[in-house]
């Protein structure tokens, strides 16, 4: 998984479009992130934003 900190292994994951695919996103494995089931439901909840960082990390913190 690439959450910050999280130690769930890639078989554990799901495929996360950037571009998401219910409004057209193609599948496209240059724009896929591997995701525990815990953290793909915290990148759609609009409670929480997240940010990609350069070495490919993704960290989320709750919205004001």
């Amino acid at each position: 998984c690439l959450a910050d900190g999280c130690d769930r292994p890639y078989a554990w994951t799901d495929l996360h479009h950037q571009d998401p695919w219910s409004t057209g996103g193609r599948t496209n494995l240059d724009k896929a992130e591997p995701l525990c089931g815990f953290h793909h439901h915290r990148i759609h909840d609009p409670a929480y934003h997240h940010k990609r960082h350069p070495d490919g990390t993704i960290t989320f913190h709750r919205r004001c």
